[in-house]
């Protein structure tokens, strides 16, 4: 059972990330050049108190599904000030190439062998990172941008996910239950799930061997996680074999096509009882009096197929591909949608 200092540890835990992160925002925020406005029309946009509240807000429904017992307070995944730090210079020296593409001065991904095969929409500089996914430069601040872009509360949406399981999870036995974590990157929520269920077997799938690289070393060894190689429009699993599928992030990543090719491979691939759970951005109407933001995300970032995303449905998505919705919860900027078949 949660005690009170088990409280205020988690809360002082997270309060302290979101200071880290937000600091590095508004640090990176003065050494980056200003942005041309956009010449579109741009939807409401909400204050920065309005988004603070609106975070603490998720923090405070984690906590209480980790006070009901639905799964553990997650433990810190960069404790170490040493690593944090390094990580950090490494965020500020890329800051200007980033500063660079953003304002125009675009350069080629290196072809490096792990490219080879590897298909055309997945060889851009996403965000205007550097190397787009293909370096171990890349994975080892991949985080770090995210978290800075989100002030702090990028992994606690990604958790949000453990709800809906937690409550799928009820009766039945972990141990003889297999999941996949398609587009898993550096592994973040596969630590979680892993934390939260030791005995079920997972699979990390994504393109990049560096991010998977990246993920080993997070998770460290165990052999009831496995990380593979591989597509989210190819998943290589037999029809009807995992109990659990999950994404978080992937889907505003990929184009319409390969998108929907997605969708139906994770329905192929998913028992008649199984759960799919899918974390992403908030679309249009989500939360209407936030529309601007999404207008202005795939200006100020490099996202090739935000828009499209943006201006769909992922319940929509999900059911064309023959899933059926049973829960949806928007976490601050996500939204996190659970189905079944």
């Amino acid at each position: 059972m949660a005690s009170a200092l088990d409280r205020l540890t988690y809360a002082a835990r997270q309060t302290a990330r979101v200071a880290w992160y937000a600091g590095h925002y508004a640090a990176g925020r003065r050494l980056l050049k200003p942005m041309p406005k956009p010449d579109f029309p741009v939807g409401p946009t909400p204050s920065r108190d309005e988004l603070t509240k609106d975070m603490r807000a998720v923090f405070e429904r984690e906590w209480q599904d980790i006070k009901a017992g639905l799964f553990p307070t997650p433990r810190p995944l960069s404790f170490d000030p040493g690593e944090l730090l390094r990580r950090s210079v490494l965020y500020f020296r890329d800051l200007p190439q980033v500063d660079a593409r953003r304002h125009g001065h675009s350069d080629k991904l290196p072809p490096g062998e792990q490219g080879d095969g590897l298909p055309e929409y997945y060889r851009q500089n996403f965000h205007f990172q550097s190397d787009g996914w293909l370096s171990d430069h890349s994975a080892a601040i991949y985080d770090t941008q995210v978290e800075v872009l989100f002030t702090g509360a990028a992994d606690v949406m990604r958790r949000r996910a453990l709800k809906p399981i937690a409550d799928w999870m009820a009766g039945r036995n972990q141990r003889h239950l297999a999941g996949l974590d398609v587009g898993c990157g550096t592994g973040r929520l596969l630590v979680f799930l892993h934390d939260a269920w030791p005995g079920m077997k997972f699979t990390g799938l994504d393109l990049s061997p560096p991010y998977l690289a990246e993920a080993r070393r997070l998770i460290g060894k165990t052999a009831r996680v496995k990380l593979i190689e591989g597509a989210a429009e190819k998943l290589p699993f037999d029809d009807a074999s995992l109990d659990l599928v999950v994404s978080s992030f992937l889907l505003h990543e990929l184009p319409e096509t390969i998108r929907q090719q997605a969708l139906a491979e994770t329905a192929r691939v998913l028992k008649p009882d199984g759960l799919v759970v899918i974390v992403d951005s908030i679309q249009r109407g989500d939360q209407p009096s936030w529309d601007g933001l999404l207008d202005l995300f795939p200006h100020y970032f490099h996202e090739p197929y935000y828009a499209e995303y943006a201006n769909g449905s992922v319940a929509a998505w999900a059911e064309a591909a023959g899933l059926k919705p049973i829960a949806s919860e928007r976490a601050f900027l996500s939204k996190v949608s659970a189905f079944t078949r």
